[in-house]
């Protein structure tokens, strides 16, 4: 990255809560709405150097809800799909990664992450990866530290190199999660990045004890199929590209229009995004405040 985190929130703009929010317990406000660090080409990895082009967009960072309940950091590298036939090679239902491939992505994430929690908190963190999965020529991970506040951070990899990442870790005012009810799922939406030709929409969260499978109802593409496993689910797609206002008009839902359950019994829960995310309709309706976009 061009610029440090420490830089980056430094010069953000005071985030606004809206009233009634409680900024240390809404999922919303952990989340990273939209966010486009600007990367350093020299840092990209050398076998894809003759493919990303220089990153000239906009720099966009968008805090949500309050900057106390928890810090992020973001990154997207340009030409993560490469146009046509590459952005095809995307399956709405992911394939298992495992062997060299998924260990040498969980420790790069995990080194990603830790790198994160060292310059947003001062310290470590205890993350480890939760899902890894496949989605074409991608490879998702998802790591946190299992903490009541959660800490999460997630990578996605082509070509062994990070092309995305991002995530948050909680701040002094953050709250334990509450439970998840055994047939539910709670996440924070929300979280993309963005260039001026491509966004990537990653979603994480907690499954109840009954879950083993989960499904999102996604604008952009449809049907998603999420990777469900000890206790958490992650899947990601892509969209087209995005700017701050227009995540502020989403209200933090993230290009998500429902989310259902598949229960061990083989039945199926509609979860509505209220539960899911923790807010009221009128939250989920009313445009957010707050954040920074710099030229």
């Amino acid at each position: 990255m061009n610029d440090s985190l420490e830089d980056v929130l430094r010069g953000l703009d005071p985030a606004v809560t809206p009233a009634g929010l409680d900024a240390g317990t809404d999922p919303g406000a952990r989340a990273l709405l939209a966010r486009v660090v600007s990367a350093d080409p020299a840092a990209a990895p050398a076998s894809a150097a003759g493919r990303r082009r220089p990153f000239t967009t906009r720099r966009l960072v968008v805090v949500a809800g309050g900057v106390a309940a928890g810090v992020a950091a973001a990154l997207l590298l340009p030409g993560v799909f490469g146009g046509g036939s590459a952005i095809a090679a995307w399956t709405a239902t992911p394939h298992t990664v495992t062997g060299d491939r998924a260990a040498e992505a969980q420790e790069k994430c995990l080194d990603h992450a830790q790198d994160a929690a060292r310059r947003t908190t001062g310290h470590e963190l205890g993350f480890r990866p939760v899902v890894t999965e496949g989605r074409g020529p991608w490879t998702l991970v998802y790591v946190n530290d299992g903490g009541s506040r959660l800490a999460e951070i997630s990578c996605l990899f082509r070509d062994g190199g990070i092309a995305a990442a991002g995530g948050s870790t909680p701040g002094p005012g953050a709250r334990p999660l509450p439970p998840v009810p055994p047939g539910s799922a709670r996440a924070a939406l929300g979280s993309v990045v963005s260039s001026s030709e491509e966004s990537v929409r990653i979603v994480t969260g907690r499954v109840g004890a009954d879950v083993v499978g989960v499904e999102l109802s996604t604008e952009a593409k449809g049907t998603v199929t999420a990777t469900v496993t000890g206790g958490y689910f992650a899947a990601w797609w892509p969209d087209a590209p995005t700017t701050e206002e227009r995540e502020r008009a989403a209200s933090g839902r993230g290009g998500v229009k429902g989310v259902t359950t598949i229960l061990q019994d083989g039945s199926r829960h509609g979860v509505p995004l209220e539960e899911l995310t923790g807010r009221t309709s009128t939250q989920l309706t009313t445009p957010a405040t707050g954040g920074s976009a710099r030229s």
